[in-house]
C-alpha cells in the first residue's frame, strides 16, 4: 500500500511541473515580454586613462527589473564588479570602489566608467540583467588595453664632421608601445633609415629608427622630421631635428678693389670666415716682410690708419682656426701711383658767342681738390662729359640746319598769289608802238626779188639821231658819265656794230635805264621791267 501511495505522489509532482512549464511557455508565447541588453562588442583602452563600458537595457512588457550587474572572469572564477538594484541601490566591489562607478544608473541604463586602466584590466566584461518572471539576460564586451608610446629623438653618439664617413645622424624612438608603433624619417637628404625594435615582457614594444648619412657642410641647418603613428595617438606625432654639421673655416678676404694708390686713406682688409663651431682666432701676416706700421687688427679686420704708400704692397695672409681645423687665405696688394691731377679752371669763364659753346665749357669743368684724394669714377665722369658734348653738338647742328633752310627759302621765292596777279599802270596795258615793226617796214628774208638785204645806215630804233649828233654828243670821253646821271637814252649805234644773225643790231643789257616806276621789285631781290622788249 505504501509503495502504491508513493508512486501516486511522484505522478502528481511530475504533472504539476509539466503544467508550470507549459504555463510559462504559454505566457511567453502570448507576449508577456522579453529583455534586450545592448553593449559594445569590443572596447580599446589606453593605459593609464579612463574607459566607458556601455550597457543599455530594454525590459519587455509584463516584466519587472530586479537588478543589473557587471561581472568579469578573474583567475578562473567570476568576479562581480558592481550591482544596481532599483530598491536597494548600488554596490561596488571592494577592489574597484576607488575607480569604478555607474555613469547614470536607471532601469534602462547600466553604463559604468573604469578609471586609470592598467594591463590587468584586459579581459571580458559582462552586463547581466535580472527580471521577473523571465530571469537573467546578459551581453559581453572585450576590453583591450593599448599603451601609448613615449616618443623622442636623440642625436647620434659621434659629431657630424664635414667630409666624414657615414654615421648615425639621429635616432627616433617610440618606446614601450602596445601595439608596436610605426616610425619613419622624412628628409630630402641621401641618407637611409635603420630599424630596430625590442619586445618587452609586459607585451609592449620599443621601436628605434636610426638615420644614417655622410655629412657635408652644404646642408648645415637643414631639418629631419621623425614621424610616429599609433592607434593610441589622436594624430601622427612629428618631431623636427636640425642638422649640426661641424667644419673647418671657409675664408674670404674683402676690401681690396685693385685701386689702392699712394695717398689713399681709410682702407681695410676684412677676413670673413664661415665655420662651425665659430672661429677661435684670426691671425694676419705679410709673407715677404712684417706688417707695415700704422695698421690695426680687430676681429679679423686689418685697418690702415694712415695714407697708403709704396711700402704697403705685398702678399697679406689671414689664418683662421676653430676646433675642427684651420685654414688661410692670401691677397696680393699692389699700391699704384696716384692718379694725375687737373688744374682747376677759373670759376667765372669768359663770355662765349653762343649758348651751345657755353654749355660745352660748363660741362667739361671738373675740379680736383688734392692728389691724395681718391679719383673720381672714370666711368661716370666720361658718361657725363660725353652726354653733354653730344647734346651741344646736336644743338649746333640743329641751328645750322634751320639757317640753311631759311636762306634757301628766300632765294627760291617766286612770288605768291598777290605778286603774280599784279597789274601795272595803264601804259603797260597797251602794246608799245615804238618797238613794233609796221607792215611796210617788214621785208622778207632771202627774197630773190629784193636781193641782199643789208641794214641801212642809221637804221635803228632811234633814227632821229644823226651820226654827227652821236659823235658830238656821246663820243667824247668827258660825256661818258652823262649817260649814267642824266638817264638819257643812248643810241644803239653807240655800242658798236654788234649785229645778230639777221643783221639787226643787238641792244645791250644796260641800254635802257628808265625811272623806278618802270620796274617791279620782288622779295627775292629780282627786278622785272614793266615794258615789253622785242629782239
Amino acid at each position: 500500500i505504501g509503495m502504491n501511495s508513493s508512486k501516486k505522489d511522484h505522478r502528481l509532482e511530475a504533472k504539476s511541473v509539466l503544467v508550470f512549464n507549459f504555463s510559462l511557455c504559454l505566457s511567453v508565447f502570448l507576449g508577456v515580454g522579453s529583455n534586450e541588453v545592448i553593449v559594445d562588442p569590443r572596447v580599446t583602452a589606453v593605459l593609464g586613462k579612463n574607459i566607458t563600458l556601455m550597457c543599455t537595457v530594454e525590459v519587455g512588457r509584463n516584466l519587472s527589473l530586479t537588478q543589473t550587474s557587471w561581472e568579469r572572469k578573474h583567475n578562473g572564477s567570476t568576479l562581480t564588479l558592481a550591482v544596481f538594484n532599483p530598491i536597494y541601490g548600488i554596490s561596488i566591489a571592494e577592489d574597484y570602489k576607488k575607480r569604478l562607478f555607474f555613469k547614470d544608473p536607471s532601469n534602462e541604463d547600466a553604463t559604468i566608467v573604469l578609471e586609470d586602466v592598467g594591463f590587468a584590466d584586459t579581459g571580458v566584461y559582462t552586463c547581466k540583467v535580472a527580471t521577473f518572471p523571465l530571469g537573467n539576460t546578459q551581453a559581453s564586451t572585450m576590453v583591450t588595453v593599448m599603451v601609448e608610446p613615449k616618443v623622442y629623438v636623440s642625436a647620434g653618439s659621434a659629431p657630424l664632421i664635414d667630409g666624414g664617413n657615414e654615421t648615425v645622424v639621429a635616432t627616433c624612438t617610440a618606446e614601450r608601445g602596445k601595439p608596436r608603433a610605426e616610425v619613419s624619417w622624412e628628409s630630402d637628404l641621401f641618407g637611409r633609415p635603420v630599424v630596430k625594435y625590442i619586445d618587452e615582457a609586459n607585451g609592449t614594444s620599443t621601436m628605434e629608427v636610426q638615420y644614417r648619412w655622410k655629412p657635408t657642410r652644404l646642408v648645415q641647418g637643414r631639418k629631419l622630421t621623425c614621424v610616429v603613428r599609433h592607434p593610441a595617438l589622436e594624430t601622427e606625432f612629428r618631431i623636427p631635428y636640425v642638422l649640426n654639421v661641424q667644419y673647418a673655416p671657409v675664408i674670404q678676404i674683402k676690401g681690396y678693389d685693385n685701386n689702392w694708390f699712394v695717398g689713399r686713406e681709410n682702407v681695410q682688409l676684412v677676413c670673413q670666415a664661415d665655420a662651425n663651431p665659430p672661429p677661435a682666432r684670426y691671425i694676419w701676416t705679410r709673407l715677404d716682410k712684417d706688417l707695415p706700421p700704422g695698421v690695426q687688427i680687430v676681429n679679423g679686420t686689418l685697418s690702415f690708419n694712415r695714407a697708403l704708400d709704396r711700402n704697403d704692397s705685398g702678399i697679406y695672409q689671414c689664418d683662421v682656426a676653430n676646433d675642427i681645423g684651420h685654414q688661410h687665405k692670401q691677397m696680393d696688394i699692389s699700391i699704384q701711383e696716384p692718379p694725375p691731377t687737373t688744374t682747376t679752371p677759373p670759376t667765372t669763364p669768359p663770355p662765349l658767342p653762343t649758348a651751345a659753346a657755353t654749355i660745352l665749357v660748363a660741362t667739361k669743368r671738373v675740379q680736383f681738390t688734392s692728389p691724395t684724394l681718391e679719383s673720381l669714377p672714370e666711368g661716370n665722369l666720361g658718361t657725363i662729359i660725353g652726354g653733354a658734348v653730344g647734346g651741344a653738338l646736336f644743338l649746333i647742328l640743329l641751328i645750322v640746319l634751320v639757317g640753311v633752310c631759311y636762306m634757301r627759302k628766300r632765294r627760291t621765292f617766286r612770288g605768291d598769289y598777290y605778286t603774280k596777279q599784279y597789274i601795272g599802270p595803264s601804259d603797260m596795258q597797251k602794246e608799245s608802238q615804238l618797238d613794233v615793226l609796221q607792215p611796210h617796214e617788214l621785208e622778207m628774208y632771202n627774197e630773190p626779188s629784193k636781193g641782199d638785204i643789208k641794214p641801212k645806215s642809221n637804221d635803228g630804233i632811234y633814227p632821229e639821231f644823226s651820226k654827227e649828233m652821236k659823235n658830238d654828243e656821246w663820243g667824247h670821253v668827258d660825256n661818258m658819265n652823262n649817260r649814267c646821271t642824266e638817264r638819257d637814252a643812248v643810241p644803239v649805234s653807240y655800242y658798236g656794230d654788234s649785229r645778230g644773225p639777221s643783221g639787226n643790231t643787238y641792244l645791250p643789257d644796260d641800254y635802257y635805264e628808265g625811272n623806278d616806276s618802270d620796274y617791279v621789285s620782288h622779295l627775292d631781290g629780282s627786278v622785272i621791267s614793266r615794258r615789253e622788249w622785242y629782239v
